[in-house]
């Protein structure tokens, strides 16, 4: 798999470059991120990693909400800085640095549970994941929550999704057979495949029409109309029926 072009006109990279005033991201909010948590039996005792942490906003909800000690990692500078940021306006010691999910810079079995959102299928998934279950320790957790293709979408979808975001997403049981490859024993799958449409309903609702006219204006400075048809192409795939959502953990 190549590396992802973060410069073309994608969806992801339109989220990732642009301020568009939401702190949720990822299909299925914090409710998501909670049953994920659960599932991988996060408390006040764990030490948690999530790998790609983004803007922060999920480790600061694990920190408030399970009083555990929580570590962020992502490959943006950008992203680490305003994770930061958040955690101190919070009051919370959260320890956010910069690494890359290939390569983790830690040791072998630091934490209690180690976890990433919605990423995962932008990244060398098999690596990705070894690198998770290299970190955490004997008996923790492993967990994500991800898009996932349904077993009959077509190739030709799946092949244009990956020429337009770089993401490349496994069945329901393909996900589960990377976890298990990769060493974890114990994994479930969930289908949370409802969250997706309530989760484009709810961006929707709160940016209201003034923030959605202010997004489009941005978008069209920034690629033109072959951008946003090509964002507009990969909004269309994840509305589809071919798309699916999995929340998957699994013990080292």
């Amino acid at each position: 798999m190549h590396e992802p072009d973060r410069d073309k006109p994608s969806l992801e990279n339109f989220l990732e470059s642009e301020d568009i005033g939401l702190e949720i991201l990822h299909p299925g909010g914090l409710a998501v991120t909670e049953e994920m948590a659960g599932a991988c039996h996060i408390g006040p005792e764990s030490r948690v990693l999530e790998v790609s942490s983004g803007t922060g906003e999920s480790a600061c909800f694990l920190a408030e909400k399970f009083a555990c000690s929580v570590v962020g990692v992502d490959l943006s500078e950008q992203m680490v800085a305003k994770a930061r940021a958040k955690a101190a306006k919070r009051n919370l010691t959260i320890e956010f640095q910069s690494g890359n999910a290939h390569k983790l810079p830690f040791p072998d079995d630091q934490f209690d549970a180690v976890i990433s959102e919605c990423t995962l299928c932008l990244l060398n998934k098999k690596q990705a994941v070894a690198e998770m279950v290299r970190v955490a320790k004997p008996g923790g957790y492993v967990g994500m929550h991800d898009i996932a293709w349904r077993d009959d979408a077509p190739e030709q979808t799946r092949r244009r999704l990956g020429e337009l975001e770089d993401e490349y997403p496994e069945t329901l049981d393909g996900w589960k057979r990377l976890f298990e490859q990769a060493g974890l024993r114990d994994v479930v799958v969930l289908d949370r495949t409802p969250v997706l449409a309530g989760w484009q309903k709810e961006i929707s609702r709160d940016l209201g029409l003034t923030g959605r006219l202010r997004l489009l204006v941005k978008l069209l400075r920034k690629w033109g109309w072959a951008g946003y048809r090509a964002v507009r192409a990969s909004e269309l795939i994840f509305r589809s029926p071919s798309m699916k959502y999995a929340v998957v953990t699994g013990r080292k």
